[in-house]
């Protein structure tokens, strides 16, 4: 049996399967999608307990998986993740000749991880078999396949390079340029508060509780936050200095020079234009300004289980990349 209902702004589908209760998010707003979601997943969780496979074309399993990918994911994922990884996946098996799921073996998927290395980076390579991995695990899920064979085929190793970040000489320039520019205060909110570039774009004043010195970022129409979870951060007291001529405007915090919103994209190519160009400083995007707020906290000790709750990271060990970063520790001493 399985059941939607809203938590929130967001619709959650809830099931028992094998005497164990299951849920998960749907990322969507919308009772029809949900409820359409709903018919489909019941048809397919009884066949899964007939002990039935159905099996599916891969056209009409991409279709399904990315419209899932789509309701359930953040726009950035769905769109710069799946999409493109998705179609090239498929691409491939309807060259080797693959019609259903059913066909797809261990060795497509070795195949065509030896095919991509040609052409992208490891690190690319892995992001590409992670891509085939959740539209596998997505037929399993639908009852269409037995197993997800993408799980027993080794990945490639790729280095883990550590994250650019801006030393404290190269953002006081950054900072100094900045704030001759209209740019001035979504640059700092970008390094004070380690915003992601898609959640400054969403970001309004109403988000800023001067008062409690607290800034809540949170989902909202058109946007998600790429953990489905609310986050509150600390407004740090240099940002709230820079932050207070504007502590009782409404709207938008950050807009166009026409007052509308930034897209991400558009965001990030007038910042480029604007402030990383001018500066002079080498290797460096908006997204940087995040990674120099969480390497820096984590230089001058901040607990990295804080700085993975400001981050909004899911799990501590995706925060984990900056932890070489951390001062050294002098218990080692007591031996």
């Amino acid at each position: 049996m399985a059941f939607i209902t809203k938590r929130g702004n967001v619709w959650y589908i809830y099931w028992t399967q094998n005497d164990q209760k299951h849920g998960k998010s749907l990322g969507t707003k919308s009772k029809a999608l949900a409820t359409e979601y709903l018919k489909k997943f019941e048809y397919q969780l009884s066949a899964k307990e007939l002990g039935q496979v159905t099996d599916v074309r891969i056209d009409q399993l991409k279709d399904e998986y990315l419209a899932y990918s789509k309701a359930t994911k953040t726009h950035s994922t769905y769109s710069r993740h799946d999409l493109p990884r998705i179609n090239e996946f498929m691409a491939f098996l309807k060259q080797s000749g693959v019609q259903k799921a059913s066909e797809i073996t261990a060795k497509h998927i070795q195949d065509y991880q030896t095919r991509r290395l040609r052409a992208v980076s490891p690190s690319s390579v892995r992001h590409d078999l992670f891509a085939a991995s959740g539209l596998l695990s997505f037929a399993v899920e639908c009852g269409y396949i037995h197993r997800n064979v993408a799980r027993n085929v080794k990945k490639v190793k790729a280095n883990q390079n550590p994250r650019r970040f801006l030393s404290q000489e190269e953002l006081e320039k950054v900072f100094e340029h900045a704030k001759h520019t209209p740019f001035w205060t979504l640059t700092a909110t970008a390094y004070y508060a380690g915003c992601r570039n898609s959640e400054l774009c969403f970001l309004e004043w109403t988000d800023f509780d001067f008062d409690s010195n607290v800034l809540t970022l949170r989902s909202k129409q058109g946007f998600t936050l790429k953990s489905h979870q609310c986050r509150s951060i600390p407004i740090n007291s240099q940002l709230a200095e820079i932050l207070e001529p504007h502590s009782r405007t409404r709207g938008w915090c950050f807009h166009d020079p026409n007052g509308k919103q930034w897209a991400q994209s558009r965001l990030s190519q007038a910042f480029k234009k604007y402030v990383v160009d001018p500066s002079g400083v080498p290797d460096f995007s908006l997204h940087t300004l995040r990674h120099s707020f969480a390497s820096h906290l984590v230089m001058k000790g901040v607990s990295i289980y804080k700085v993975c709750q400001w981050l909004g990271h899911r799990s501590v060990n995706t925060t984990m990349i900056y932890a070489h970063l951390s001062p050294q520790d002098d218990a080692i001493n007591v031996l």
